[in-house]
């Protein structure tokens, strides 16, 4: 089941962590594949696959993000703030422990949305 904020994540918007410090930016939403919705670029998920991952924001770090990249769960976001902040819900000095900075195995399974 989806969160009711998740449908307002778009490639573009800032990512604070919840002292809102910006770690970065929006580069891809990672989702899995809507019932009925064709693959596009990447592969897809069928409709009755099961959904045993997390969905993924991948953020890009660093001035004009030309920095790392981070893989963070859409489970992590506390808040989204009218389509221009996305709120996380650890500090980004835990994002290591995390594991937030490794791209999943999975990435693969899921479809990027782009703008």
């Amino acid at each position: 089941m989806r969160e009711p904020h998740q449908g307002q994540l778009e490639p573009g918007m800032d990512v604070c962590d919840i002292a809102g410090d910006k770690v970065g930016t929006i580069a891809h939403v990672y989702r899995y594949a809507e019932p009925g919705v064709s693959a596009t670029a990447t592969a897809t998920l069928t409709e009755t696959a099961p959904q045993s991952h997390d969905e993924i924001l991948e953020v890009k770090t660093g001035l004009l993000g030309l920095g790392s990249h981070l893989y963070i769960p859409l489970s992590a976001v506390q808040e989204v703030l009218h389509k221009d902040c996305v709120f996380l819900s650890s500090p980004k000095h835990e994002f290591e422990r995390l594991g937030w900075r490794e791209k999943p195995v999975y990435l693969d399974e899921l479809r990027a949305s782009e703008r």
